[in-house]
C-alpha cells in the first residue's frame, strides 16, 4: 500500500528569510514609532495601529493557509473515492 507523503512547500532557507524579514520590518517601524518626534498618546496610537496590522496579517495568513489545506484535503477525498475496492481475488470492484 502506497502511503501519501506530503512535499513541503517551503524550504527551510524561506522560512528563515521571511520570519527575518518579518522580524527586522516589525523592529524597524515599532523604532520609528519610539523615536518620533510627537506627543506620548500620538506614539500610542501609532504603536497600536502597528499591533493591529501585525495581528491582521496573521489572522489572514492561517485563512490562507486552512483555504489551501482545505483544497488539498479535498483533492485528497476525492482520490480516495476513486480507488477501486478489492476483495481477493476476484476483479476489483469501482465504488459507487
Amino acid at each position: 500500500m502506497n502511503t501519501y507523503a506530503p512535499q513541503p512547500r517551503s524550504t527551510p532557507q524561506f522560512f528563515l528569510q521571511s520570519a527575518l524579514s518579518f522580524g527586522v520590518s516589525a523592529v524597524g517601524v515599532g523604532a520609528g514609532i519610539i523615536y518620533l518626534p510627537v506627543d506620548l498618546w500620538i506614539r500610542a496610537f501609532l504603536g497600536l495601529g502597528l499591533l493591529y496590522v501585525i495581528t491582521s496579517t496573521f489572522t489572514l495568513a492561517k485563512c490562507v493557509r486552512d483555504r489551501q489545506e482545505d483544497v488539498l484535503a479535498a483533492e485528497m477525498a476525492q482520490n480516495q473515492q476513486q480507488i477501486p475496492l478489492w476483495y481477493g481475488n476476484e476483479q476489483p470492484v469501482p465504488r459507487s
